[in-house]
């Protein structure tokens, strides 16, 4: 079967403007070789979140398990903490795996990632609120977690009878902690918003490439990953007490500094789709019991609004995903 011929010119412009970057290419092939080995012997992975017990669900991008055990110790987090197993590596895998397989008008999703309006069906949810495009800093090129909070605030006090997702940026990049290591243009918000996305070589490299290529140590780039977890974690500490109903804190996938993609002689940074190793699939599952559960109502989806992809596009490269 040939490939369109739309396919091929993509394909084509990706390598002539990519084709010196080593780092892309390492990603390019995990997520489109390694990933197929990934995909047809890993059966590990955990049943979908959606069908889990839980009024309101708390998603910390790209949060490992690791840091998170350390970070809820730390911030005196009260609740029972479990391991759980993503059933992806990357925020659109996770998306696709846990809510593309049906309808869930009982649920709200305040979302700081802007995939959830790219990717998914407008009747996915009940209602979907932008957090990504109404509460951006333009400064720092991101959803920090004091406005992601507020706006989860005013959806739970909108739509009191309804399941909640709440999905924050951190710990994923832009590192916006006490450690930061500088603030990228992001292509998927811009692109979504109508707005004209730089170029792949004007814009700034990620911490991960810069890792990747050692221009970063490990530990630099670590330290400021958890910074940016320190930073998210007051945020949660005060929903999880002020939130009714059942709680739970955990992640769409984690985050990798250089852990071989085993069985491949391969290291990998950042994310890639489809790499379902320890580091990218081990995630918090958080459980804040409550007293009294929410009373739950399923009703049908409001209108969602219709977002130019070129602003999506833009702000999610500014968080390192498109490229």
């Amino acid at each position: 079967m040939s490939l369109p011929t739309s396919r091929i010119a993509y394909a084509l412009d990706e390598i002539r403007t990519n084709g010196r970057n080593t780092f892309w290419w390492r990603q390019r092939f995990l997520t489109h070789a390694v990933s197929r080995y990934f995909r047809r012997v890993d059966d590990s992975a955990d049943r979908p979140v959606h069908e889990a017990d839980w009024d309101t669900l708390v998603i910390l991008d790209a949060c490992r398990y690791d840091a998170f055990q350390r970070a809820a110790a730390e911030h005196g987090l009260d609740g029972r903490l479990e391991r759980r197993i993503s059933r992806e590596s990357g925020t659109p895998g996770f998306l696709r795996e846990n809510f593309s397989d049906g309808q869930f008008h009982d649920t709200v999703y305040v979302t700081a990632n802007a995939y959830v309006n790219t990717l998914l069906d407008d009747d996915t949810f009940h209602a979907v609120v932008p957090a990504w495009r109404d509460n951006w800093d333009d400064e720092l090129n991101t959803v920090t977690p004091e406005a992601m909070g507020a706006a989860c605030r005013a959806a739970l006090e909108q739509y009191p009878n309804k399941r909640h997702v709440f999905h924050f940026v951190q710990p994923h990049e832009p590192f916006v902690g006490e450690q930061r290591l500088g603030v990228r243009d992001s292509a998927l918000r811009e692109k979504a918003l109508g707005r004209e996305a730089k170029a792949h070589a004007e814009r700034e490299p990620t911490s991960f490439e810069r890792l990747a290529r050692g221009d970063l140590s490990k530990e630099t780039v670590w330290s400021a990953y958890r910074s940016n977890l320190d930073r998210a974690m007051p945020v949660v500490h005060d929903l999880l007490d002020e939130i009714p109903g059942k709680t739970v804190v955990t992640a769409d996938h984690g985050e990798a500094f250089g852990e071989f993609a085993w069985p491949f002689p391969i290291r990998v940074y950042g994310h890639p789709l489809g790499v379902l190793i320890p580091a990218l699939t081990e995630v918090p599952w958080f459980v804040s019991e409550a007293d009294e559960r929410r009373d739950i109502t399923s009703e049908p989806p409001r209108q969602r609004e219709q977002f130019d992809d070129g602003t999506a596009a833009e702000r999610l490269r500014m968080l390192g995903y498109v490229e």
